[in-house]
């Protein structure tokens, strides 16, 4: 990938993009009342990103290409995938709080492992 794109920006467009995101906004709206239900998608967006996690936006919408960091939460669509998607690390710093390089390397095993970084935009 030759220029880095921002994570939240991609974020925003996978939740803007999402087809389950009409579903996802009027369940916020049920929970956390106070506001119209305006059919402009873009307000749903803003408003979805405002009142949400990474990782719930990720599950609830089945996003394509960012996940949620296991350890610092933000957004990202590159990094280190742990054993098929049970952990998401977007850095060095965030793998190393929860496995040495030692233990990342066997689970990477050269590349025959099920652990090992990624780009989900590629």
């Amino acid at each position: 990938m030759d220029s880095k794109k921002d994570p939240m920006e991609v974020l925003r467009q996978e939740v803007s993009d999402s087809k389950m995101l009409d579903c996802y906004f009027h369940q916020l709206v049920q929970e956390k009342g106070g506001i119209s239900a305006e059919d402009i998608r873009e307000f749903m967006t803003n408003y979805v990103m405002k009142h949400s996690d990474t990782e719930t936006l990720v599950d609830e919408l089945d996003l394509e290409h960012v996940r949620a960091c296991s350890e610092c939460g933000k957004p990202m669509y590159e990094g280190f995938c742990i054993e098929d998607g049970a952990e998401y690390y977007c850095s060095e710093d965030c793998l190393h709080k929860h496995l040495s390089e030692e233990e990342y390397n066997d689970l990477y095993d050269e590349g025959r492992g099920s652990s090992y970084w990624t780009s989900w935009l590629d």
